[in-house]
């Protein structure tokens, strides 16, 4: 409109140089007032950052695509206090720990379910559908029913609770973050729209709503729709030539352009007229080659790497330096996207070659954007411009490149492993004061593993007696390396190698590793396991099958536990050398040694709930048993018996040094087996006992002495030396 009035009054007051002015003046404010709006259409980078901004757009999904989505509601930060301790004049802990709850928009399409889901790109939930935080998780498919979700309605009131029908979201109800530092994290979500792969048509048939409207073959695993309109939604189509408006027998259609073969004639809409020289209405132009695009960088979400951003490129022959960028909100295999990346740079070359023909009224049947054929080959119709009773049609070369799959590398992946399920086993062991200083209290271990490397940990809790509330202890971490015994072990001995015997155990997990280590590591400490009630060591270690191994050169009983047993399959092995292990607060450890506690675990993120009980347990404070014990005549009928102490302290090995005490004073109490009235027991504190011939007189035959050492908190196990 400014265009013909400015001419019109520039030709009044300047004649032809004025209308001149006035209609070049006029153009620019037309082209400023009548612009078309920009297109807004979807960027890759939107679906992968959550957003809880007001008034952001919620794409509609196609297939399965990997989505961030919307923040529509949340609570504020729930928090928690649990106090343990404080007993005996210790000091209580508080601990807080926090949870939110939140709903998030996903698709403005309906959709059929919800697979995996990450938070801080690690997996929350994996394809088994367990959650590694605990929560409660609700999720709506978008119909239009949907009712409102209980925990909004209960929060904001069943009549301003909304069901956003028609909009997909989930709901997660007291989601802990403690694992998050206390924030809610970025939350990504695997949907599936659509079973199976998608193509352009069903893209276009939804969003335009008619299904006879369009046809597809380039497939892809997922769409993300989203703009102001249908048209923005489909131009990201358009833009890599996976779809156009195509004439046919049935009238216009949505099609792939790779169904150009359907094109129609151009010389059907031409009539030669008379006395026409060839070429007379056929203008041809070469664009320069400085101005097509050296390289066409392709991006789209990469399905085998967790649908992580991906990009192939192809290079434009003859291209100059300039990198062309098409960012494409699809899913699709890297082979795929490597062949449409090679179309796109084939048909940009072509694009250079344009023709300038006249054609008949006829012409203004047919669209931009259609492909023609015209002297042989074909070509894309880019412009279409009526003069009179003429329409002149720009036309571009049309010869796109075959789409077929070639190799391509998609990158490593950088996701975090999508374990399955896995069975959990924890163990509560009875340790041998193995070091210095002194025990005071029972140490108790807890040890847990899963069947595979999934498995994150048992939150603990302990129950000193039936019906007591149970007391959070923390979290038992996998163990390096936990298992049973798969064949019955002999007895051995605490004093040699035991090279005639060899444990046969089956880890839990098969990817638990068991090594081998030198003698003088060995000797120092290394490969210390609990097998059953006994602490040995392990020189080899050799595997024999999956998760089986064999273990030889045994160093057994050690730390005064019993090499005599012998054990049967089935009983526990943990390599307790670990400091994922979790030991059992001293402060509870003492309500351990009636043997009435138990121990109450769940998996991490689990909800199942395990009680197994915990043994009599107090080895740790109990002294050894004395050795070498020896009987010798006092030379006046009488006998003086002897015997060497051991220490529940574990100095290590010194020659001609004695072993520290271990106890706050040397006592020893001796009992007479079987007993003898007025004969006995004596409570002695030194490692030496007289009998006088006159009651030695008094024994019975086959009459023997018991001795222990009496400790701080128990007594040790017998030493019995036969005096007769």
């Amino acid at each position: 409109m400014a265009t013909l009035v400015l001419t019109v009054a520039g030709g009044l007051i300047g004649g032809p140089v004025g209308a001149a002015l006035g209609a070049a003046l006029g153009q620019q404010v037309d082209a400023a007032i009548l612009a078309p709006k920009g297109r807004e259409g979807p960027r890759l980078a939107d679906l992968k950052v959550q957003a809880s901004t007001y008034g952001q757009q919620i794409p509609q999904l196609f297939g399965t695509m990997r989505v961030a989505g919307s923040v529509i509601w949340a609570t504020d930060l729930i928090e928690r206090r649990e106090k343990h301790g404080g007993g005996k004049g210790q000091p209580s802990t508080t601990e807080y720990s926090y949870s939110v709850s939140l709903a998030i928009a996903l698709s403005s399409r309906p959709i059929r379910a919800i697979r995996r889901i990450w938070a801080d790109g690690n997996l929350l939930r994996g394809s088994s559908g367990t959650f590694n935080e605990r929560c409660v998780f609700r999720w709506y498919d978008g119909s239009e029913d949907q009712a409102a979700d209980p925990l909004i309605a209960s929060a904001l009131g069943i009549a301003s609770a909304s069901g956003f029908r028609g909009l997909a979201y989930a709901v997660f109800e007291d989601l802990e973050i403690g694992g998050f530092g206390n924030r809610i994290p970025s939350l990504t979500f695997e949907v599936e729209a659509d079973a199976g792969s998608i193509d352009a048509g069903l893209v276009g048939a939804r969003l335009l709503d008619d299904a006879g409207l369009c046809d597809g073959d380039w497939g892809f695993s997922g769409y993300a729709a989203s703009g102001d309109r249908a048209r923005d939604a489909l131009a990201p189509l358009f833009e890599v030539d996976c779809a156009r408006l195509c004439s046919g027998p049935g009238g216009w259609r949505f099609a792939p352009a790779a169904l150009a073969g359907d094109a129609v004639a151009l010389a059907d809409f031409r009539e030669a007229r008379r006395g026409e020289t060839t070429g007379a209405d056929t203008e041809r132009r070469r664009a320069p080659l400085s101005s097509l695009p050296g390289t066409i960088r392709l991006r789209h979400y990469e399905p085998d790497r967790d649908y992580q951003l991906g990009q192939q490129t192809s290079h434009v022959a003859g291209g100059g330096v300039r990198e062309e960028r098409i960012d494409l909100p699809a899913a699709l295999p890297a082979a795929s996207a490597r062949a449409l990346a090679g179309r796109l740079a084939g048909a940009a070359a072509d694009g250079r070659e344009t023709i300038l023909l006249r054609a008949d009224l006829a012409a203004a049947a047919l669209t931009v954007g259609q492909v023609v054929m015209l002297e042989g080959g074909g070509w894309r119709l880019s412009e279409r411009t009526i003069r009179g009773n003429d329409i002149w049609l720009e036309l571009k070369r049309y010869q796109p490149l075959p789409a077929d799959d070639v190799p391509a590398d998609p990158g490593v992946p950088v996701g975090a492993p999508d374990w399955p399920d896995a069975t959990g086993t924890v163990h509560v062991l009875d340790l041998p004061n193995a070091g210095s200083p002194a025990a005071s209290a029972p140490h108790v271990l807890i040890a847990g593993a899963g069947s595979n490397d999934g498995w994150r940990g048992a939150d603990c809790w302990f129950v000193p007696a039936p019906g007591a509330e149970p007391i959070a202890i923390g979290t038992a971490r996998p163990a390096a390396a936990l298992g049973h015994l798969t064949a019955p072990l002999a007895a051995g001995s605490a004093s040699l190698f035991d090279t005639a015997n060899a444990v046969l155990v089956e880890l839990v997990n098969p990817a638990m590793l068991l090594e081998s280590v030198s003698e003088a590591a060995l000797l120092g400490g290394a490969n210390r396991a609990m097998l059953g009630g006994e602490l040995l060591q392990f020189g080899r270690a050799e595997i024999v099958a999956p998760g089986v191994w064999r273990l030889s050169r045994l160093l057994r009983g050690r730390a005064g536990t019993d090499a005599a047993t012998v054990h049967a399959a089935g009983e526990p092995f943990v390599l307790i050398d670990d400091p994922a292990l979790l030991m059992l607060p001293e402060a509870l450890a003492g309500w351990a040694e009636s043997g009435a506690a138990a121990l109450q675990w769940v998996p991490r993120g689990g909800t199942t709930l395990t009680e197994i009980a915990v043994p009599a347990v107090g080895r740790a404070l109990r002294p050894l048993a004395p050795v070498q014990g020896r009987v010798r005549s006092d030379g006046a009928g009488g006998v003086i018996a002897t015997w060497i102490r051991r220490s529940r302290v574990d100095a290590g090995w010194r020659d001609h040094v004695d072993q520290p005490l271990g106890e706050s004073r040397e006592a020893w109490r001796v009992t007479l087996v079987p007993a003898v009235p007025d004969i006995g027991p004596w409570d002695l504190s030194s490692p030496t006992l007289a009998i006088a011939a006159a009651e030695l007189a008094a024994l019975l035959p086959g009459s023997a002495l018991e001795i222990r050492q009496v400790g701080d908190f128990a007594l040790s196990p017998p030493l019995s030396i036969p005096l007769a």
